[in-house]
């Protein structure tokens, strides 16, 4: 029985190494590149919160080919340099760990952006300024930065580039669930829901009151009211998809030096392979959930397609107008 139990996880491994690096890191690689081209589009590229989306698309670009194009020449190409170069291990560990760990915060600081640009006070408005939000993002890399520095010290090449098992293994399985999972989450949930909150009372103070700021009121509705939707909706599906990578990655770490059979080790494996498929997924979805989630999204995006459909256009006659002379 566990010999054809282990034949069938290893041909459900082969298919999810498949999907994750053949199919999710080039689709998500493309969503990151519109999320560039969009975010700083003249629609949005003053917006604090575009500016927040921006930077998550630039930081997920990074891990999907960084960490896409090395694992893809670990798993079919036969690389052997995550599981015997030291320094390299080391070093991809460490900026897997780093990004990931600002790109999450990211999610949190729009999901924070979006709290106070629907706040009913004008104080916690100007929170919502791009120059302030230059300023936090900064802040926010440098402390990244710093705070994942334990995984270029203590991950080894052993058993595939992990933590060292033991003291830090629990240690970083803590970091990965307490840092980039339970904290980062509960705080975007919560702003989220502060958010519904903040856009219920601005309705009811519509309501009572007819004579309100009307400019402020339509730039609640349009661009403002978009960017809430779509990061509402991000929010909620990087909670879903980000617990069940989380939740994959401990338990295989954790359980990294307990003695096993030939069977669970499979098994443990297929585990670590299906929150890989989760964790190339989390940064592969926002192209595709702004797009279905926002209509401003979609008419900036349509916008760019446009322009850039015109003006190859406009080039092609030039190219063919010598020749056609010629030939008459």
């Amino acid at each position: 029985m566990n010999s054809s139990s282990k034949v069938n996880l290893a041909v459900a491994m082969d298919w999810m190494s498949t999907i994750t690096l053949f199919i999710l890191i080039p689709v998500g690689s493309f969503g990151c590149l519109f999320n560039i081209i969009i975010f700083t589009s003249k629609q949005l590229k003053k917006n604090s919160c575009a500016f927040y989306f921006l930077c998550t698309s630039l930081l997920e670009l990074c891990i999907l080919c960084f960490g896409g194009i090395s694992r893809l020449a670990t798993e079919h190409f036969g690389s052997t340099l995550i599981s015997q170069n030291r320094m390299y291990c080391k070093i991809r560990s460490y900026l897997m760990t780093a990004i990931g760990t600002i790109a999450v915060y990211f999610v949190l600081l729009a999901a924070i952006d979006r709290c106070m640009a629907t706040s009913i006070h004008v104080r916690y408005r100007a929170f919502s300024q791009i120059k302030i939000a230059h300023r936090i993002a900064i802040v926010t890399i440098i402390i990244g930065i710093v705070i994942s520095i334990h995984s270029f010290i203590f991950f080894e090449p052993q058993l595939g580039c992990i933590p060292q098992p033991g003291v830090y293994a629990l240690f970083y399985s803590i970091y990965l669930v307490v840092c980039t999972s339970i904290l980062p989450d509960s705080l975007i949930l919560m702003f989220s829901l502060w958010t519904f909150q903040n856009i219920r009372r601005a309705r009811l103070r519509n309501a009572a009151n007819q004579t309100i700021n009307i400019l402020h009121q339509q730039r609640m509705q349009k661009t403002e009211s978009q960017l809430v939707k779509m990061m509402l909706t991000l929010a909620l599906f990087s909670i879903l998809i980000d617990l069940t990578k989380v939740s994959c990655y401990t338990y295989y770490f954790m359980t990294t030096n307990i003695p096993k059979s030939s069977y669970q080790q499979t098994v443990d494996v297929f585990i670590f392979q299906f929150g890989n498929v989760f964790l190339y997924l989390n940064y592969s979805k926002s192209f595709y959930i702004y797009t279905l989630a926002s209509n401003l999204f979609r008419k900036v995006f349509s916008e760019i397609i446009q322009n850039f459909y015109h003006k190859l256009l406009r080039l092609l006659p030039r190219n063919n107008i010598h020749p056609i002379t010629i030939i008459q």
